[in-house]
């Protein structure tokens, strides 16, 4: 039995994945964003309210990881992308919204697992092609996807607060 667990999201949990979804952000990001934007990007951002709608909506997967133990320990936000940003070709797009696995549980194939399951879901709902934006600055980030056969076609910039963070665009097709 692997150690982990990859399931669909449900109502039911979007107060785990909003207490995961601002957790792991802060964890991968909370040096570099400065308080006091980061509380209101996290509190705007990963709502229960939000999080509750997004996994309602049709249009949208969300993928949770958890251990043995049943603890939430990473997650995929993906969603439908009639309109993508220019250099993602394809027929019908998903977006990769967010995905983040917490930095004690990486190097485990956690992240691999979660980014194959949601390759296996677009194709399921018709995509032939995912997307992602990531920040430049996070190169092991960067390094994951190009190690999951992301390739850099753009970028586009990230707004948080007052800075305005330069990120690569990147697609993959399936």
């Amino acid at each position: 039995m692997p150690p982990f667990t990859i399931r669909q999201a449900t109502i039911d949990d979007a107060h785990a994945m909003a207490s995961l979804g601002a957790r792991l952000f802060a964890q991968a990001y909370g040096e570099t964003h400065p308080e006091p934007e980061l509380s209101r990007y996290l509190a705007r951002s990963f709502s229960v309210d939000g999080i509750r709608e997004a996994i309602a909506d049709d249009a949208v997967t969300m993928l949770m990881v958890e251990d043995r133990e049943g603890g939430a320990i990473a997650y995929a936000y993906m969603r439908e992308s009639p309109d993508p940003p220019p250099g993602v070709h394809g027929n019908r797009a998903r977006e990769i919204v967010r995905f983040y696995v917490d930095a004690a549980c990486q190097g485990r194939g956690i992240g691999a697992a979660l980014m194959e399951e949601c390759f296996k879901d677009a194709k399921n709902r018709g995509a032939d092609v995912v997307w992602l934006q990531v920040w430049k600055e996070a190169p092991w980030a960067v390094g994951f996807y190009s190690r999951m056969e992301f390739s850099v076609i753009g970028s586009a910039p990230f707004y948080f607060g007052d800075q305005v963070g330069d990120d690569h665009v990147m697609a993959k097709s399936l």
